[in-house]
């Protein structure tokens, strides 16, 4: 028998009349398909990096620029006195919100009544608007009958009897309207009040309705108790003393205040002067060019005049100055005074146990917090002035590093711009944190369940709803989070039953803790079917040898299968990761938006992507805002990809194993 001469091919494409067109088989064709897509995606990638390196690279110059120009004018000067009375006015106002918590909470329910009252009202108010505008026009016409000379008795008797038919109407309506109202019709959910307060409350709205008063018997003895409990509450010892320290924080701040001010005024004539140098020859060329393309002999004259005025003379920096330095004595005079009147209002500041209030007491921990650093601040700042020299240059690393170590992001600002990146990076860190944290225990313990514990009907029907959120669109759930999620999650804080857990209670609905809940809700499917993939790629072999070894079911997937697919577990956590980090909706809706640097998980934030989405809308084409902003890009897509590159630089080792 011969054999053929003819080579097999392994190959499963290929057959014996396979067709090909322009030399290409279908083999090729696949080949070239998927290696096209893998080498489009990288030139995809390289075209990302450089369009951000093309509109941020000029970023860093224009900004040192504006930092040298901050400091020339005396800016940077007053920023540092500015600074020390910023800090110490923190101290007032918390001492005050300390003392308005406190009083919140010993009045309890009966702190709530009017705004409770105030919000029915304006709810039944809207609910019976046809009945009001009926009354109102009964009246009027009453009005217009009394006001003519020859209105017949019987057209105003007729014409009373209809105002008292609709005024009924309203009554009758308003007790309607103002009965189906409950706490969940208020804006803010977390007003609560004693029951016994609930129909006097309802009864004092129709009262104000139907009567016209803006405050009925029941509201004015409500407000006259309130304010008898307010003062009995400020003559105890704790509120005596706290009112004490707070005078003592307010005493030296007007004179210092007006010391700033003086200073400001001083630094913004210097960075007129400044600005308007700094634009000079532009606007001189642009008059020179217009009077070379002047249609009359006029026009040109007179744009050569307009030239002519035109100061291209650098101002003189060191006399703009001069009273900034000479200053330093008058400074040095009040700063001992603020400092002497800070260390007497912390003397006089009670203990934190002496509030009942949770919000009081973190208050009163705040300012135990500032104590420790205030007088440091004073200082560091107090020799900022003094060693500050105006023509001192602003090098490039000084910008660099104020934007990635600076902790203000300040836009659109009259006075200065500010682009740090610092609040931005700690909030996308911090809901990104707490968002895995939540996550990892649903999505990985689901992964193992379903893939090696749960019943085939289980696994049916777990993991296509698990896999069904991601189609949940992200500003479906950041709406849920504004509405829902968060009025429950400050609604529920308020329980002793939470108050063990630090920054419980949340004093606002939008929250990092708010924002990292459903961005963990949204990267659960993410992280349960990559990490449902890396136990599936576990060999059987594993699980066999363990349960022929006389392992349970439950000792195999603990102590073989999950540390087989660690890294692939990890893996899928980084991946998720990078889905968190990434978001945008969820973020900007329901962080809160405050541009700080996070206290705690309940505190409001803000992100490098919603700042992004915030603002890159409202800035021009190749400012200096654009090119933070574009820097802010930059760093999100190195962030993303690093992420990215450790997650599949795992999962190739884990491939290997």
């Amino acid at each position: 028998m011969k054999s053929s001469n003819k080579p097999h091919s392994a190959n499963p494409f290929s057959k014996s009349g396979d067709f090909r067109i322009l030399g290409i088989g279908k083999q090729e064709a696949i080949k070239y398909f998927f290696g096209g897509n893998a080498t489009l995606a990288i030139i995809v990638i390289g075209m990302i990096i450089i369009f951000l390196i093309y509109h941020s690279y000029s970023f860093f110059p224009q900004y040192r620029d504006k930092l040298d120009l901050y400091r020339k004018s005396g800016q940077e000067f007053t920023d540092y006195a500015s600074e020390q009375i910023t800090a110490q006015k923190e101290l007032s106002s918390l001492a005050v919100q300390a003392r308005a918590y406190e009083i919140k909470h010993k009045l309890g329910a009966l702190y709530n009544v009017r705004p409770i009252f105030n919000e029915f009202k304006r709810e039944t108010l809207k609910n019976i608007s046809s009945e009001r505008k009926e009354w109102m026009r009964e009246k009027s016409r009453l009005d217009d009958l009394n006001d003519e000379d020859d209105a017949s008795p019987d057209a105003i008797a007729a014409a009373e009897k209809n105002l008292a038919a609709a005024l009924t109407k309203l009554e009758n309506a308003a007790k309607s309207a103002v009965a189906e109202l409950e706490y969940s019709s208020l804006s803010d959910r977390s007003w609560k009040t004693d029951p016994k307060y609930l129909e006097p409350i309802r009864a004092a709205v129709v009262e104000s309705i139907v009567t016209g008063e803006s405050q009925p018997a029941f509201i004015k003895e409500i407000k006259a108790e309130e304010k008898t409990k307010t003062e009995a509450i400020d003559t105890t010892q704790t509120m005596q003393d706290l009112n004490a320290a707070l005078a003592s924080f307010k005493a030296p701040q007007k004179s210092f205040e007006s010391f700033v001010d003086s200073l400001r005024d001083v630094a913004s004539t210097n960075k007129s002067q400044a600005v308007t140098f700094s634009s000079a020859q532009a606007r001189k060329d642009a008059l020179l060019e217009g009077a070379a393309l002047a249609k009359t002999p006029e026009a040109k004259e007179r744009k050569l005049i307009e030239a002519q005025r035109v100061l291209t003379i650098e101002p003189n920096y060191t006399e703009l100055n001069k009273p900034l330095y000479a200053s330093l004595p008058k400074h040095k005079e009040l700063l001992a005074e603020l400092s002497a009147k800070t260390a007497e209002g912390f003397a006089k500041m009670p203990n934190t146990d002496a509030f009942d209030g949770k919000l009081a007491q973190r208050r009163i921990r705040q300012i135990d917090e500032i104590e420790t650093k205030i007088f440091k601040l004073f200082e560091d700042k107090r020799r900022s002035m003094e060693t500050w020299k105006h023509e001192e240059p602003v090098t490039l690393s000084a910008a660099v590093t104020g934007f990635f170590f600076g902790t203000k992001w300040v836009t659109n600002s009259s006075w200065q711009d500010f682009y740090g990146i610092l609040p931005l990076l700690a909030g996308s860190v911090c809901v990104a944190i707490v968002a895995v944290i939540l996550a990892i225990p649903f999505a990985v313990g689901g992964a193992i369940y379903v893939n090696r514990l749960a019943s085939p009907f289980e696994q049916k029907f777990i993991k296509p709803v698990i896999e069904f959120i991601g189609a949940i669109p992200s500003i479906v759930l950041a709406f849920f989070g504004v509405v829902v999620l968060g009025e429950l999650l400050q609604t529920h804080s308020q329980s002793p039953f939470f108050s063990w857990i630090p920054g419980f209670p949340v004093e606002g609905r939008l929250t990092i803790l708010n924002a990292g809940i459903l961005l963990a809700f949204m990267a659960i499917p993410t992280i349960f079917t990559l990490a449902e993939d890396a136990l599936n790629n576990v060999p059987k072999a594993y699980k066999e040898a363990s349960l022929a070894l006389g392992a349970t079911h439950i000792q195999t997937v603990l102590k073989v299968i999950i540390p087989s697919c660690a890294s692939g577990v990890i893996a899928a956590v980084l991946l998720g990761f990078g889905r968190i980090i990434g978001e945008t909706m969820v973020v900007l809706l329901v962080m809160g938006g405050r541009i700080a640097i996070p206290k705690s998980f309940t505190d409001p934030a803000h992100s490098m992507t919603g700042i992004l989405a915030q603002e890159i809308g409202e800035v021009d084409e190749g400012s200096l805002h654009w090119g933070a902003l574009f820097m802010v890009g930059l760093v999100l897509f190195v962030i993303a990809l690093t992420l990215n590159y450790i997650a599949q630089t795992t999962l190739r080792k884990f491939s290997k194993r």
